[in-house]
């Protein structure tokens, strides 16, 4: 009787260590929508950095479901992820101020900061200095608008819209002279709006940030290391000039191309 009672309590111990090692493992990630990275499609998040992630975790042996990936604003994911265990924040930008506050993988993508205007106002910009005087529509506190302000831009000088809908729409009715955003996002976001791409241009690129996923600093180096492995063999280049990372890109774009034309249908 006493072998069984000890062996009972063996077991029920593994089975509980076994539990708390799961759930030791089991992240939640944060993103705040910042197409084509992050977008949020109903109360799912999507983009390829939710691809990106959810890829190279599976692959680590520590899978992330779609479901514990959270949009979130920037400044709460950064202030959670600073504080709470296992946890993540999708597409942060890595600075002296923020690189002891986390844990480092990546870079996932190289994120421009573009200004597009309309093709038949031919600005000609070559400089910063040539934006003195022209009108600059932002999205107010977006990540391009604090690419802006901290790269000199007056925030006085800023035409800022609650939301990228109001900016579009003074582009394109000639309230303004540029619309701020990035790269890969705009032409997602005129598409959403109906606006013919082929009336644009990016006229001047301002910055270029380095996007990472930023992990809490309970998590484990060992992981961390792998992480980072899986995502530089998921972007190397192939026998076909294309590596797997820039194949889901792609798929992925199309994909919210697809969707936000089914939307305006």
């Amino acid at each position: 009787m006493h072998y069984i009672q000890l062996f009972l309590v063996c077991f029920f111990s593994s089975l509980l260590s076994c539990i708390s090692i799961a759930k030791a493992e089991n992240f939640l990630a944060m993103a705040a929508p910042y197409p084509p990275y992050s977008i949020s499609n109903g109360l799912r998040v999507e983009g390829i950095s939710v691809t990106t992630l959810m890829t190279i975790m599976q692959r680590c042996g520590t899978p992330i479901s779609n479901q514990e990936i959270k949009l979130a604003p920037w400044a709460y994911a950064y202030e959670c992820t600073a504080r709470t265990p296992q946890r993540i924040i999708l597409n942060a930008v890595r600075t002296p101020k923020t690189e002891q506050l986390y844990k480092w993988v990546g870079p996932i993508a190289t994120s421009k900061v573009v200004l597009i205007g309309r093709k038949k106002d031919k600005f000609l910009i070559n400089t910063k200095s040539d934006l003195k005087g022209l009108r600059i529509a932002t999205v107010r506190w977006s990540r391009p608008e604090k690419a802006l302000l901290a790269g000199g831009i007056n925030a006085n000088k800023l035409h800022r819209s609650p939301a990228h809908v109001q900016a579009l729409r003074k582009l394109s009715n000639g309230e303004v002279d540029l619309f701020a955003f990035t790269e890969k996002g705009a032409p997602y976001l005129m598409d959403g709006l109906g606006m013919m791409q082929d009336d644009y241009t990016i006229c001047y690129t301002f910055d270029e940030q380095p996007l990472y996923f930023a992990f809490s600093k309970d998590t484990d180096d060992s992981l961390i290391s792998q992480l980072n492995k899986e995502l530089k063999i998921l972007k190397a280049t192939g026998a076909s000039g294309q590596s797997q990372f820039d194949i889901l890109l792609a798929e992925e774009i199309q994909h919210q191309k697809t969707d936000h034309t089914c939307r305006r249908m």
